[in-house]
């Protein structure tokens, strides 16, 4: 899609003499007056973006390119994410919407699991409640794009869209039938995403936090009913971890009713728990140690320390026994010198190595995984160094505690930074990236843990530096304003804070 710029709405015969056009109906008022035949008005949103989706397809088709020069491999399309595009009609004057659509929508993951929101859209477009969605979606679209391209006049749309997205989930929220069905909660979502999108300074979660809780309290309104069809289990298993991830910023305990519904849902699909069933108890329980510290636990540091390392030695086995089609892949690179780019001397890949992932569910999930263990070895390095401190006896063995938990912190950074270059379309046979790949909007699953990594224990400046540039990237490249604020608060040597005083 290319946008034309401002277009003029009025009829031909003003626009050809340069006349103000007031599009009056059935003519206007300067036609009348003239005695001219008005002719109507031209439809200015579908001139205002050309489709270039056949002109593209045939710029990457194999017989486009000179056979003596070699091109990255293109893997097709994923079938559910082509059934997407097929199943919902776009106007092209809904720019966002189609910008989401071909690089948000990710596709299912292995065995039927539910990737992100998006692949549930055709389920609800025609719905009461999906004029809320298209709005929210296409409002997240335009702000991306906006950010992209440094638009003003494709921000002002967004915020526009963004306005109307709101009323319109308001009066589904307001309505018996539709407040607490899937399309509501899909626009509740987008609209938390369109936050992410525009956060243009400290604080960095504060509106979005507004519209993760408004999922957190449709997820339990909507009870156990939201389970019984394969929709509504599959939003109910993406949201869960949405608001757990949540909760350590607001250091808060996991609600006992996304449990029990977790628990509960294991019926609805053979009995038995999944690997993302396994990691969300984790993540949370994580989480729940986090908002201890905000409750007074830490007049038992040492308590709190045992804790820590039981819960790390249970996420170490989840990792290693996790089944080999949801492993991934390591791609050794022999390391070459930066590449002077836009986003100045920057290599896209850390390091000699990056990893490939099943699919994009799998990748999420993985990041949640490293996002929630970076957390509770930053934990155990800031309480064993307290503790090494205080107590000359015991001084020893928590350093040598603190000194591992250091180490391995180290190497979890490692792979959330490996795992950057399979989000811009790398593969296991070619590390050229395409800005333009369907798993870019994954790369919003990275953000928190890069920034995470940045600021950990023991991690290099090096390390910390091209997180900085890497996250500046994807900023402006896949348009998430959030990750250029993280990286301008890395490049002013800003610290998180999000650990009480000892």
């Amino acid at each position: 899609m290319v946008h034309r710029g401002k277009l003029s709405a009025a009829c031909k015969p003003c626009r050809s003499r340069r006349l103000k056009c007031d599009q009056q109906k059935p003519s206007c008022s300067q036609c009348i007056r003239g005695r001219r035949d008005c002719g109507g008005y031209r439809d200015v949103g579908a001139m205002r973006v050309h489709d270039q989706t056949e002109e593209v397809k045939r710029k990457n088709s194999p017989s486009s390119h000179s056979p003596s020069a070699p091109q990255p491999q293109k893997r097709p399309m994923h079938q559910s994410n082509a059934l997407v595009m097929q199943q919902v009609s776009v106007p092209t004057a809904n720019q966002g919407t189609a910008f989401m659509l071909a690089r948000w929508v990710a596709q299912d993951g292995l065995d039927g699991v539910r990737g992100p929101v998006g692949t549930f859209i055709p389920h609800v477009i025609n719905t009461t409640a999906g004029r809320a969605v298209m709005a929210s979606l296409n409002a997240t679209g335009l702000a991306a794009l906006s950010n992209i391209h440094m638009s003003q006049e494709l921000m002002l749309s967004a915020r526009q869209e963004y306005v109307t997205a709101l009323a319109e989930t308001n009066a589904a929220l307001n309505d018996q039938m539709q407040s607490t069905s899937d399309s509501t909660l899909i626009a509740v979502a987008f609209l938390g995403l369109y936050e992410l999108l525009t956060c243009n300074g400290p604080p960095l979660m504060d509106r979005y936090l507004n519209h993760a809780e408004g999922c957190n309290k449709l997820i339990e309104l909507r009870g156990s009913n939201q389970l019984k069809d394969s929709v509504g289990l599959g939003l109910f298993a993406q949201f869960r971890m949405t608001i757990v991830l949540s909760n350590f910023w607001l250091k808060r305990r996991t609600p006992s009713f996304l449990l029990e519904l977790t628990r509960e849902s294991f019926a609805y699909r053979g009995g038995n728990p999944r690997m993302d069933d396994e990691l969300f108890f984790l993540v949370a329980k994580v989480g729940d140690l986090c908002a201890e510290l905000r409750n007074g636990a830490l007049i038992q540091p040492v308590k709190i320390v045992r804790e820590a390392l039981k819960l790390d030695a249970e996420l170490s086995s989840w990792a290693l026994g996790v089944e080999p089609h949801r492993r991934y892949t390591v791609v050794n690179v022999p390391e070459t010198a930066n590449a002077v780019t836009r986003y100045g001397s920057f290599r896209h890949i850390y390091g000699n190595k990056y990893h490939v992932y099943p699919d994009p569910v799998v990748s999420s999930w993985w990041s949640d995984y490293r996002f929630a263990r970076l957390i509770l070895l930053e934990l155990l390095c800031w309480l064993c160094d307290h503790l090494a401190r205080k107590d000359e006896a015991t001084g020893a063995e928590y350093r040598q505690t603190y000194e591992r938990c250091a180490a391995l912190s180290r190497q979890v950074a490692e792979d959330v930074c490996a795992s950057v270059p399979y989000q811009f379309g790398a593969t296991k046979e070619s590390a050229i990236e395409d800005l333009t790949s369907p798993r870019t909007g994954g790369v919003i699953h990275l953000i928190w843990p890069l920034f995470i990594a940045a600021d950990g224990t023991g991690v290099s400046p090096a390390m910390t530096e091209w997180i900085t540039q890497c996250l500046f990237k994807i900023g402006h490249s896949v348009g998430i304003q959030q990750a250029l604020v993280m990286s301008s608060l890395l490049l002013s040597g800003q610290h998180l804070t999000w650990l009480p005083d000892l």
